[in-house]
Protein backbone atom coordinates (compact mmCIF):
# COMPACT_ATOMS: atom_id res chain seq x y z
CA UNK A 1 0.00 0.00 0.00
CA UNK A 2 1.62 3.09 -0.73
CA UNK A 3 2.37 5.92 1.68
CA UNK A 4 1.96 8.93 -0.71
CA UNK A 5 -0.15 8.89 -3.90
CA UNK A 6 0.29 12.03 -6.08
CA UNK A 7 -2.02 12.68 -8.90
CA UNK A 8 -2.04 15.85 -11.41
CA UNK A 9 -3.40 16.16 -14.87
CA UNK A 10 -4.56 18.96 -16.68
CA UNK A 11 -7.01 20.61 -19.14
CA UNK A 12 -6.61 22.66 -22.22
CA UNK A 13 -8.03 26.21 -22.81
CA UNK A 14 -9.95 24.17 -25.69
CA UNK A 15 -10.42 20.75 -26.82
CA UNK A 16 -8.09 18.91 -28.65
CA UNK A 17 -8.95 18.61 -32.33
CA UNK A 18 -8.60 14.93 -32.46
CA UNK A 19 -11.37 14.89 -30.44
CA UNK A 20 -14.61 14.29 -31.93
CA UNK A 21 -18.54 13.94 -30.59
CA UNK A 22 -19.14 13.00 -27.13
CA UNK A 23 -15.62 13.08 -26.26
CA UNK A 24 -15.18 16.36 -27.35
CA UNK A 25 -18.02 17.74 -25.66
CA UNK A 26 -16.97 15.95 -22.51
CA UNK A 27 -13.43 17.23 -22.63
CA UNK A 28 -15.33 21.09 -22.90
CA UNK A 29 -17.40 20.01 -19.81
CA UNK A 30 -14.51 18.76 -17.78
CA UNK A 31 -12.89 22.40 -18.62
CA UNK A 32 -16.25 23.97 -17.07
CA UNK A 33 -15.80 22.32 -14.06
CA UNK A 34 -12.46 23.22 -13.54
CA UNK A 35 -12.79 27.19 -14.77
CA UNK A 36 -16.09 26.81 -12.62
CA UNK A 37 -18.31 27.59 -15.24
CA UNK A 38 -20.36 24.71 -14.68
CA UNK A 39 -22.95 24.71 -11.56
CA UNK A 40 -21.35 21.68 -10.19
CA UNK A 41 -17.59 22.73 -10.19
CA UNK A 42 -14.22 22.45 -8.19
CA UNK A 43 -15.24 24.58 -5.88
CA UNK A 44 -18.37 22.85 -5.08
CA UNK A 45 -16.65 19.53 -4.95
CA UNK A 46 -13.45 20.51 -3.06
CA UNK A 47 -15.85 22.38 -0.32
CA UNK A 48 -18.73 20.13 -0.31
CA UNK A 49 -17.56 16.59 -1.68
CA UNK A 50 -20.88 16.10 -3.75
CA UNK A 51 -23.12 18.07 -6.36
CA UNK A 52 -24.76 21.69 -5.02
CA UNK A 53 -27.93 21.58 -4.73
CA UNK A 54 -30.11 23.22 -7.99
CA UNK A 55 -29.84 27.35 -8.54
CA UNK A 56 -27.29 27.07 -5.84
CA UNK A 57 -25.53 30.75 -5.27
CA UNK A 58 -22.20 31.99 -4.86
CA UNK A 59 -22.47 30.97 -0.57
CA UNK A 60 -22.51 27.45 -1.54
CA UNK A 61 -20.36 28.06 -3.78
CA UNK A 62 -17.60 29.38 -1.55
CA UNK A 63 -18.44 28.09 2.03
CA UNK A 64 -19.98 24.88 4.07
CA UNK A 65 -22.98 26.45 4.80
CA UNK A 66 -21.44 29.98 5.27
CA UNK A 67 -19.60 28.70 8.25
CA UNK A 68 -16.03 28.60 6.81
CA UNK A 69 -14.25 28.90 3.32
CA UNK A 70 -12.50 25.56 3.01
CA UNK A 71 -9.82 26.95 0.33
CA UNK A 72 -6.48 28.27 0.93
CA UNK A 73 -3.39 28.98 -0.99
CA UNK A 74 0.19 28.69 0.45
CA UNK A 75 -0.27 32.21 2.23
CA UNK A 76 -3.07 30.80 4.29
CA UNK A 77 -6.89 30.19 4.25
CA UNK A 78 -9.05 32.32 1.40
CA UNK A 79 -11.64 35.18 2.38
CA UNK A 80 -14.97 35.65 0.00
CA UNK A 81 -13.43 38.64 -1.63
CA UNK A 82 -10.19 36.66 -2.77
CA UNK A 83 -12.43 33.63 -4.00
CA UNK A 84 -14.60 35.93 -5.92
CA UNK A 85 -11.38 37.64 -7.52
CA UNK A 86 -10.03 33.60 -8.29
CA UNK A 87 -13.56 32.60 -9.35
CA UNK A 88 -13.46 35.73 -11.95
CA UNK A 89 -10.36 34.75 -13.22
CA UNK A 90 -10.82 31.32 -13.62
CA UNK A 91 -13.83 31.64 -15.67
CA UNK A 92 -11.75 33.97 -18.40
CA UNK A 93 -8.61 32.70 -18.13
CA UNK A 94 -6.92 31.25 -21.61
CA UNK A 95 -4.36 29.20 -19.03
CA UNK A 96 -3.85 25.57 -18.96
CA UNK A 97 -5.42 24.56 -15.67
CA UNK A 98 -3.46 21.90 -13.45
CA UNK A 99 -5.37 19.89 -11.03
CA UNK A 100 -4.97 17.32 -8.99
CA UNK A 101 -4.59 15.70 -5.29
CA UNK A 102 -2.02 13.86 -2.45
CA UNK A 103 -3.12 11.49 -0.51
CA UNK A 104 -1.31 9.87 2.30
CA UNK A 105 -2.02 6.10 4.28
CA UNK A 106 -3.79 6.27 7.54
CA UNK A 107 -1.17 6.64 9.73
CA UNK A 108 -0.50 10.51 8.21
CA UNK A 109 -3.94 11.53 9.39
CA UNK A 110 -2.79 13.14 12.47
CA UNK A 111 -0.55 15.28 10.74
CA UNK A 112 -3.20 16.74 8.64
CA UNK A 113 -6.49 17.24 11.14
CA UNK A 114 -6.51 20.54 10.36
CA UNK A 115 -6.76 23.22 7.89
CA UNK A 116 -3.46 25.16 9.26
CA UNK A 117 -1.61 21.80 8.97
CA UNK A 118 -2.48 21.43 5.08
CA UNK A 119 -1.55 24.97 4.74
CA UNK A 120 1.94 24.30 6.25
CA UNK A 121 2.53 21.39 4.06
CA UNK A 122 1.83 22.81 0.88
CA UNK A 123 3.67 26.14 1.81
CA UNK A 124 7.01 23.76 2.80
CA UNK A 125 6.82 21.71 -0.18
CA UNK A 126 4.70 23.00 -3.12
CA UNK A 127 6.42 26.31 -4.16
CA UNK A 128 9.43 24.32 -4.80
CA UNK A 129 7.69 21.86 -6.75
CA UNK A 130 6.56 24.44 -9.23
CA UNK A 131 10.15 25.61 -9.59
CA UNK A 132 10.71 22.62 -10.42
CA UNK A 133 8.15 22.10 -13.21
CA UNK A 134 8.54 24.65 -16.55
CA UNK A 135 6.52 27.03 -15.17
CA UNK A 136 7.48 30.31 -13.06
CA UNK A 137 5.79 30.39 -9.17
CA UNK A 138 5.50 34.10 -9.46
CA UNK A 139 3.44 33.14 -12.01
CA UNK A 140 1.04 30.69 -10.92
CA UNK A 141 -2.45 30.93 -8.78
CA UNK A 142 -3.04 27.76 -6.64
CA UNK A 143 -5.83 27.29 -4.48
CA UNK A 144 -6.53 23.43 -2.51
CA UNK A 145 -8.36 22.27 0.09
CA UNK A 146 -8.18 19.48 2.60
CA UNK A 147 -10.68 16.46 2.30
CA UNK A 148 -11.14 15.11 5.91
CA UNK A 149 -13.66 12.55 5.01
CA UNK A 150 -12.07 9.16 3.95
CA UNK A 151 -9.87 6.91 5.77
CA UNK A 152 -6.75 9.04 3.78
CA UNK A 153 -6.57 12.50 4.03
CA UNK A 154 -5.82 14.22 1.11
CA UNK A 155 -5.36 17.62 -0.56
CA UNK A 156 -7.28 18.65 -3.39
CA UNK A 157 -5.47 21.74 -5.70
CA UNK A 158 -5.86 23.22 -8.89
CA UNK A 159 -3.17 26.27 -10.47
CA UNK A 160 -3.31 28.12 -13.41
CA UNK A 161 -0.66 30.67 -14.94
CA UNK A 162 -2.20 34.43 -13.91
CA UNK A 163 -0.58 36.10 -17.50
CA UNK A 164 0.73 34.63 -20.66
CA UNK A 165 4.74 35.47 -20.28
CA UNK A 166 5.51 33.25 -22.57
CA UNK A 167 6.35 34.00 -26.92
CA UNK A 168 4.99 32.14 -29.48
CA UNK A 169 6.90 31.66 -33.38
CA UNK A 170 5.75 34.92 -34.11
CA UNK A 171 6.84 36.88 -30.72
CA UNK A 172 3.66 37.24 -29.50
CA UNK A 173 2.79 36.50 -25.75
CA UNK A 174 1.06 33.59 -24.68
CA UNK A 175 0.34 30.99 -22.23
CA UNK A 176 2.77 27.71 -21.75
CA UNK A 177 1.30 25.25 -24.73
CA UNK A 178 2.91 21.96 -22.68
CA UNK A 179 0.80 20.70 -19.72
CA UNK A 180 2.58 17.53 -19.33
CA UNK A 181 4.61 17.72 -16.20
CA UNK A 182 8.28 16.76 -15.87
CA UNK A 183 8.77 12.94 -14.06
CA UNK A 184 11.87 14.45 -12.28
CA UNK A 185 9.69 17.40 -10.79
CA UNK A 186 7.21 14.66 -9.50
CA UNK A 187 9.55 12.36 -7.97
CA UNK A 188 11.21 15.02 -5.91
CA UNK A 189 8.35 16.42 -5.00
CA UNK A 190 7.08 13.09 -3.38
CA UNK A 191 10.59 12.97 -1.87
CA UNK A 192 9.92 16.37 -0.44
CA UNK A 193 6.67 15.87 0.86
CA UNK A 194 7.61 12.80 2.47
CA UNK A 195 10.52 14.40 3.85
CA UNK A 196 8.43 17.06 5.66
CA UNK A 197 5.65 14.64 6.77
CA UNK A 198 9.24 11.93 8.40
CA UNK A 199 8.99 11.49 12.24
CA UNK A 200 12.69 12.74 11.94
CA UNK A 201 11.85 15.59 9.06
CA UNK A 202 11.94 18.33 11.53
CA UNK A 203 14.92 17.45 13.46
CA UNK A 204 16.93 17.65 10.45
CA UNK A 205 15.58 21.32 9.90
CA UNK A 206 16.01 22.55 13.96
CA UNK A 207 19.50 20.96 13.57
CA UNK A 208 20.32 22.77 10.73
CA UNK A 209 19.16 26.24 12.09
CA UNK A 210 21.19 25.43 14.95
CA UNK A 211 24.38 24.74 12.71
CA UNK A 212 23.72 28.07 10.95
CA UNK A 213 22.96 29.66 14.42
CA UNK A 214 26.39 28.70 16.13
CA UNK A 215 28.42 29.07 13.14
CA UNK A 216 27.26 32.86 13.43
CA UNK A 217 28.34 33.16 17.17
CA UNK A 218 31.65 31.86 15.69
CA UNK A 219 31.84 34.79 13.04
CA UNK A 220 31.53 37.17 15.79
CA UNK A 221 34.09 35.92 17.95
CA UNK A 222 36.40 35.82 14.71
CA UNK A 223 35.69 39.60 13.62
CA UNK A 224 35.80 40.42 17.23
CA UNK A 225 39.53 38.74 17.40
CA UNK A 226 38.57 36.38 20.20
CA UNK A 227 39.33 32.81 17.86
CA UNK A 228 42.62 33.30 16.59
CA UNK A 229 43.89 31.07 13.83
CA UNK A 230 47.01 31.99 11.55
CA UNK A 231 45.88 30.01 8.66
CA UNK A 232 42.38 31.01 8.78
CA UNK A 233 43.67 34.58 9.09
CA UNK A 234 45.74 34.40 6.18
CA UNK A 235 42.83 32.56 3.65
CA UNK A 236 40.34 35.26 5.12
CA UNK A 237 42.70 37.96 4.18
CA UNK A 238 43.44 36.06 0.78
CA UNK A 239 39.30 35.97 0.26
CA UNK A 240 38.97 39.90 1.24
CA UNK A 241 41.63 40.81 -1.28
CA UNK A 242 39.75 38.32 -4.25
CA UNK A 243 36.25 39.90 -3.16
CA UNK A 244 34.84 42.28 -5.90
CA UNK A 245 34.53 45.86 -5.43
CA UNK A 246 31.06 45.72 -7.58
CA UNK A 247 27.95 43.40 -7.35
CA UNK A 248 26.44 41.09 -4.78
CA UNK A 249 28.67 39.52 -2.27
CA UNK A 250 26.32 36.39 -2.30
CA UNK A 251 27.53 32.99 -2.37
CA UNK A 252 24.78 32.02 -5.27
CA UNK A 253 25.74 35.46 -7.36
CA UNK A 254 27.46 35.01 -10.57
CA UNK A 255 30.14 37.23 -9.53
CA UNK A 256 30.98 34.61 -6.53
CA UNK A 257 31.38 31.74 -8.78
CA UNK A 258 34.99 31.51 -9.28
CA UNK A 259 35.45 32.38 -5.74
CA UNK A 260 33.26 29.64 -3.95
CA UNK A 261 36.32 27.20 -3.52
CA UNK A 262 37.86 29.83 -1.28
CA UNK A 263 34.75 30.80 0.05
CA UNK A 264 34.29 27.20 0.93
CA UNK A 265 37.91 26.69 2.74
CA UNK A 266 37.26 29.95 4.85
CA UNK A 267 34.16 28.09 6.02
CA UNK A 268 35.68 24.75 6.86
CA UNK A 269 38.33 26.44 8.74
CA UNK A 270 36.34 28.67 10.38
CA UNK A 271 34.10 25.50 11.36
CA UNK A 272 37.09 23.63 12.23
CA UNK A 273 38.47 26.67 14.53
CA UNK A 274 35.00 26.20 16.92
CA UNK A 275 34.39 22.94 18.83
CA UNK A 276 30.70 24.03 19.34
CA UNK A 277 30.58 24.71 15.30
CA UNK A 278 31.85 21.52 14.46
CA UNK A 279 29.78 19.56 16.76
CA UNK A 280 26.53 21.39 15.55
CA UNK A 281 26.99 20.73 11.91
CA UNK A 282 27.97 16.85 12.94
CA UNK A 283 24.38 16.78 14.66
CA UNK A 284 22.59 18.55 11.43
CA UNK A 285 24.77 15.76 8.80
CA UNK A 286 23.45 12.87 11.09
CA UNK A 287 19.66 14.20 11.18
CA UNK A 288 19.70 14.50 7.28
CA UNK A 289 21.36 10.87 6.90
CA UNK A 290 18.37 9.40 8.91
CA UNK A 291 15.70 11.01 6.84
CA UNK A 292 17.29 10.35 3.77
CA UNK A 293 17.67 6.58 5.05
CA UNK A 294 13.96 6.66 5.64
CA UNK A 295 13.07 8.17 2.20
CA UNK A 296 14.96 6.19 0.06
CA UNK A 297 13.49 2.57 1.72
CA UNK A 298 10.00 3.80 1.51
CA UNK A 299 11.29 4.36 -2.56
CA UNK A 300 12.81 1.24 -2.81
CA UNK A 301 9.80 -0.72 -1.42
CA UNK A 302 7.57 1.34 -4.29
CA UNK A 303 5.60 3.23 -1.35
CA UNK A 304 5.69 6.79 -3.44
CA UNK A 305 3.62 6.51 -6.23
CA UNK A 306 1.62 9.04 -8.58
CA UNK A 307 -0.51 9.05 -11.45
CA UNK A 308 -0.23 11.76 -14.49
CA UNK A 309 -1.87 13.11 -17.08
CA UNK A 310 -5.20 11.54 -16.39
CA UNK A 311 -7.94 11.98 -13.97
CA UNK A 312 -9.24 9.24 -11.37
CA UNK A 313 -12.01 8.28 -9.80
CA UNK A 314 -13.02 7.92 -6.23
CA UNK A 315 -13.17 4.33 -6.82
CA UNK A 316 -9.46 3.85 -8.57
CA UNK A 317 -7.83 6.11 -5.41
CA UNK A 318 -9.22 3.73 -3.33
CA UNK A 319 -7.61 0.97 -5.05
CA UNK A 320 -4.24 2.88 -5.13
CA UNK A 321 -4.16 3.31 -1.55
CA UNK A 322 -5.30 -0.10 -0.98
CA UNK A 323 -3.12 -2.77 -0.64
CA UNK A 324 -3.72 -4.04 -4.41
CA UNK A 325 -4.08 -0.81 -6.46
CA UNK A 326 -5.40 -2.95 -9.78
CA UNK A 327 -4.47 0.47 -11.70
CA UNK A 328 -1.83 1.62 -13.70
CA UNK A 329 0.96 3.65 -11.58
CA UNK A 330 4.24 4.76 -11.55
CA UNK A 331 6.65 5.11 -8.84
CA UNK A 332 9.65 7.20 -7.97
CA UNK A 333 12.39 6.94 -9.14
CA UNK A 334 15.57 7.58 -7.34
CA UNK A 335 17.75 8.04 -10.64
CA UNK A 336 15.59 11.33 -10.98
CA UNK A 337 15.90 12.11 -7.41
CA UNK A 338 18.56 14.62 -6.38
CA UNK A 339 16.70 16.87 -3.66
CA UNK A 340 19.13 15.51 -0.87
CA UNK A 341 21.79 16.38 -2.85
CA UNK A 342 19.63 20.43 -3.27
CA UNK A 343 19.34 20.41 0.76
CA UNK A 344 23.27 19.84 0.89
CA UNK A 345 24.10 22.79 -1.77
CA UNK A 346 21.31 25.23 0.41
CA UNK A 347 23.49 24.35 3.60
CA UNK A 348 26.58 25.19 1.91
CA UNK A 349 24.96 28.54 0.15
CA UNK A 350 23.75 29.12 3.58
CA UNK A 351 27.36 28.95 5.73
CA UNK A 352 29.44 30.76 2.20
CA UNK A 353 26.79 33.61 3.43
CA UNK A 354 28.36 33.47 6.66
CA UNK A 355 31.54 33.68 5.51
CA UNK A 356 30.95 36.26 3.16
CA UNK A 357 29.53 38.19 5.77
CA UNK A 358 32.48 37.88 8.02
CA UNK A 359 34.57 39.48 5.37
CA UNK A 360 31.81 42.40 5.53
CA UNK A 361 32.27 42.68 8.86
CA UNK A 362 36.22 42.80 8.61
CA UNK A 363 36.39 44.79 6.03
CA UNK A 364 34.20 47.45 7.54
CA UNK A 365 36.67 47.68 10.81
CA UNK A 366 34.66 45.07 13.24
CA UNK A 367 36.68 47.40 16.39
CA UNK A 368 34.93 50.80 15.50
CA UNK A 369 31.22 49.21 15.01
CA UNK A 370 31.55 46.63 17.31
CA UNK A 371 29.18 49.16 19.94
CA UNK A 372 26.53 49.20 17.00
CA UNK A 373 26.41 45.51 16.68
CA UNK A 374 26.61 44.55 20.23
CA UNK A 375 24.58 44.13 22.86
CA UNK A 376 24.93 46.61 26.04
CA UNK A 377 26.12 43.71 28.10
CA UNK A 378 27.31 41.62 25.33
CA UNK A 379 30.69 39.80 26.97
CA UNK A 380 31.83 39.88 23.48
CA UNK A 381 32.41 43.28 23.45
CA UNK A 382 33.39 44.11 26.93
CA UNK A 383 36.20 42.03 26.63
CA UNK A 384 37.15 43.95 22.73
CA UNK A 385 36.82 46.90 25.51
CA UNK A 386 39.10 46.09 27.81
CA UNK A 387 41.82 45.02 25.48
CA UNK A 388 41.65 48.25 23.60
CA UNK A 389 41.67 49.70 27.04
CA UNK A 390 45.52 48.01 27.62
CA UNK A 391 46.65 48.44 24.30
CA UNK A 392 45.79 52.22 24.82
CA UNK A 393 47.29 51.71 28.35
CA UNK A 394 50.24 50.24 27.16
CA UNK A 395 51.23 52.46 24.26
CA UNK A 396 50.73 55.37 26.55
CA UNK A 397 53.72 53.61 29.06
CA UNK A 398 55.96 53.16 26.04
CA UNK A 399 55.30 56.93 25.28
CA UNK A 400 56.25 58.22 28.66
CA UNK A 401 59.19 55.42 28.38
CA UNK A 402 60.63 57.15 25.32
CA UNK A 403 59.87 60.84 26.25
CA UNK A 404 61.60 60.10 29.92
CA UNK A 405 64.69 58.51 27.64
CA UNK A 406 64.78 61.49 25.20
CA UNK A 407 64.45 63.88 28.10
CA UNK A 408 66.76 62.55 30.25
CA UNK A 409 69.33 62.45 26.97
CA UNK A 410 69.01 66.02 26.47
CA UNK A 411 69.71 66.65 29.82
CA UNK A 412 72.77 65.20 29.81
CA UNK A 413 73.51 67.42 26.68
CA UNK A 414 72.73 70.44 28.27
CA UNK A 415 74.73 70.21 31.40
CA UNK A 416 78.08 69.04 29.53
CA UNK A 417 77.65 72.17 27.32
CA UNK A 418 77.22 74.41 30.33
CA UNK A 419 80.24 72.71 32.07
CA UNK A 420 82.22 73.40 29.02
CA UNK A 421 81.35 76.50 28.03
CA UNK A 422 82.26 77.37 32.05
CA UNK A 423 85.84 75.74 31.46
CA UNK A 424 86.01 77.96 28.42
CA UNK A 425 85.12 81.45 29.89
CA UNK A 426 88.01 80.29 32.83
CA UNK A 427 90.42 80.10 30.22
CA UNK A 428 90.12 82.93 28.45
CA UNK A 429 89.93 85.30 31.88
CA UNK A 430 92.97 83.41 32.74
CA UNK A 431 95.06 83.97 29.64
CA UNK A 432 93.73 88.30 29.70
CA UNK A 433 95.22 88.34 33.11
Amino acid sequence: MPKALFNIAYTLPSAPSYLKGNKRAEYMARRKFYNLTSSYNFFSYALNGEKVVKNANAEHYFTREGENTGLFNLNGQLNENQIRELKSELKKTESIIWHGFISFDAELNEAFSTQENAVKFMRQTFGAFLDRTHLKRDNVELFAALHEDTDNRHIHFEFFEKQPKRRDKSGELCYTKKGKIDARAIDNYLVSANMHLDEHGEEYYTARNKAIEQLNIARKDVAGGIIRNSTLNRELNNLIRSLPATGRLQYGSVNMAELRPQIDLVADLLIQTDPKTQKAQEEMIYQLARVKENVVELVKNNKLAYVDNRRMSKEEIDKAMGDKPGIDMRYVDLNNVDYFERLQEDYKTRVGNVVLGLCKDLKKGDLRDSKRRYGVNDKHCKINAKNRRHKRANAIRDIQNLLFELCKGEQANFLKTVQQNEKENEYGRASNG
